[in-house]
């Protein structure tokens, strides 16, 4: 039996256009990194690959380009508004070889066996069932294809030199994360998760993008702006101390002599048998 949609769907940041620049700023940081591991665990032209918690769809556009004409890539995502955002981002000469679907992680109701390739970045960590996720993206991959998962630790993020205001904000994104189920560390145990669903010598590498200006150094008060009333509600700060703490991100992110290290990424890959 299918969870009900508001137990599934746990998100703690915005969606839709409303997200659409931070989830830009997002790829600006992990882009790169991605878009490496996508090559090197074999991502080509003629693939047909899906990208799962697509969001507003940049992996999934960015990986259209990647398979070419006779390639063709489903996102997905749990989202209406994500979807929504990601088809109209979708430009005119990728329509023919990108769909998107509505649909939840660890039920996707895409047919089995059917993907040379499936990936998922930050989809694990907000769900309140990454095992089912994991699984659905080994059923629809076919026998020799490809599953790539990117997942955060966000215990790892630092400021250098040290700020109370960098570290409390992570803080309370771990606390809210806890608050609702999910697991904000789950990078931590990726790789064993991969061995747990029966995938055998999985690759794993682990990187972290750092950044001493903007854009880059944006998304840690982006993100605090975007879970902040949820964190407030749940009652784990204040009005007054998101103040407080905006103000200081917004001048970290100003000064160039301050270094922001974002969440060290695990980055997993196996085949199927």
């Amino acid at each position: 039996m299918n969870a009900p949609a508001h137990a599934r769907n746990r998100y703690v940041l915005a969606t839709g256009a409303e997200a659409a620049a931070r989830l830009r700023v997002v790829h600006a940081v992990h882009g790169p990194d991605t878009h490496h591991l996508l090559t090197r665990a074999g991502l080509t032209r003629g693939m047909r690959a899906a990208d799962i918690g697509c969001g507003v769809g940049v992996i999934t556009h960015w990986m259209a380009r990647r398979v070419g004409p006779t390639g063709s890539v489903t996102g997905v995502d749990i989202s209406a508004d994500q979807i929504a955002a990601a088809r109209n981002a979708t430009p005119r000469h990728l329509a023919h070889r990108v769909q998107f679907v509505a649909a939840p992680g660890e039920d996707t109701g895409l047919p089995g066996d059917h993907f040379d390739l499936t990936f998922c970045r930050f989809l694990l960590m907000h769900s309140a069932d990454p095992e089912g996720c994991l699984r659905e993206m080994v059923r629809i991959t076919r026998p020799g294809g490809v599953i790539v998962c990117e997942e955060g630790d966000f215990s790892s993020p630092f400021c250098d030199p040290p700020s109370r205001a960098f570290d409390r904000s992570f803080e309370l994104y771990r606390a809210l994360g806890a608050s609702r189920g999910l697991d904000f560390i789950i990078g931590r145990r990726l790789y064993r998760l991969f061995l747990q669903m029966g995938l055998p010598e999985p690759g794993v590498r682990l990187v972290q993008p750092v950044f001493a200006k903007e854009p880059g150094k944006d998304l840690p008060r982006w993100t605090l702006e975007e879970f902040a009333q949820s964190a407030i509600e749940a009652g784990l700060t204040t009005p007054a101390e998101i103040a407080e703490l905006l103000a200081e991100m917004a001048r970290l992110t100003k000064d160039p002599t301050v270094l922001f290290g974002m969440a060290r990424m695990t980055q997993v890959w196996a085949t199927k048998p």
